[in-house]
């Protein structure tokens, strides 16, 4: 299996709009930060982990030639405005793109994208069409087992995913131990941490550390960074068993 980071940046991205701080304005291609995303690449299926809001820049960048499958998290709009990008891949794949998310996340995903559910006539076939599929207990796709985990951002549920041996999680500040044991076993984790200081909605770094501590994989990432965060700086800091992803990382996961 291989993963590879199409976006790690917070909801705003990194450089911030209109900002003049040292990693806004840093040389360092890996302070230049997409909304989070990955794309899973399996045994010649391509899965897409969050249609961020910056899809259709990332897949021109990292020549996305494929969509097979969607798992969102939760239907904030850096994970989930990036949808209406992927109708390419309907078009061009001549059926329509199978999305997993939670019953939060199927419904709201319903909701923004009301038009691509109507009854009406789309003969110029510029819709996007998408079969939207529940997952709430671990289902097997592509031959990965996928195990939904279930966490809170904020006051918003949202699901982190484990694909086989590989965990994703990124926007959260809660999850029960009931959830966390879910992803024990798993030897690569990917996990959300926004910034040194406190958040209301989201793991800091110190504590997105203590979050890797519980779960002990062998190399986890973060990614979801704010522009706190100075890749550099951070890589310096972490242990030895945790990296800073950057957008454009590939790893491989046995």
């Amino acid at each position: 299996m291989k993963v590879k980071f199409l976006g790690t940046g917070t909801s705003m991205g990194v450089p911030l709009i209109g900002c003049k701080c040292k990693v806004c304005t840093s040389k360092d291609f890996r302070d230049k930060r997409l909304r989070s995303s990955v794309l899973i690449e399996h045994k010649g299926k391509s899965i897409l982990v969050d249609a961020s809001s910056d899809f259709r820049l990332q897949a021109l960048i990292y020549r996305v030639k494929k969509i097979d499958a969607i798992f969102i998290t939760h239907p904030h709009a850096d994970h989930l405005f990036g949808l209406d990008d992927t109708r390419i891949y309907y078009l061009r794949q001549k059926k329509p793109i199978d999305i997993w998310g939670s019953e939060f996340t199927i419904s709201n995903i319903k909701k923004l994208f009301f038009y691509a559910f109507d009854d009406r006539r789309d003969e110029r076939m510029v819709k996007p069409s998408f079969n939207l599929n529940l997952i709430d207990k671990p289902i097997k796709v592509f031959g990965l087992k996928i195990t939904p985990v279930k966490a809170i951002h904020g006051d918003m549920p949202v699901t982190g995913f484990r694909f086989n041996n590989f965990g994703y999680i990124t926007d959260f500040n809660f999850i029960e131990e009931n959830e966390i044991k879910k992803f024990f076993g798993v030897k690569t984790l990917v996990v959300g941490a926004l910034r040194y200081t406190p958040s209301i909605s989201h793991l800091t770094i110190d504590r997105a550390v203590e979050f890797v501590n519980r779960i002990k994989p062998e190399m986890a990432y973060f990614t979801h960074f704010s522009h706190e965060v100075m890749h550099s700086k951070l890589e310096k800091e972490l242990p030895e068993n945790i990296k800073p992803a950057f957008d454009g990382l590939e790893i491989e996961v046995s």
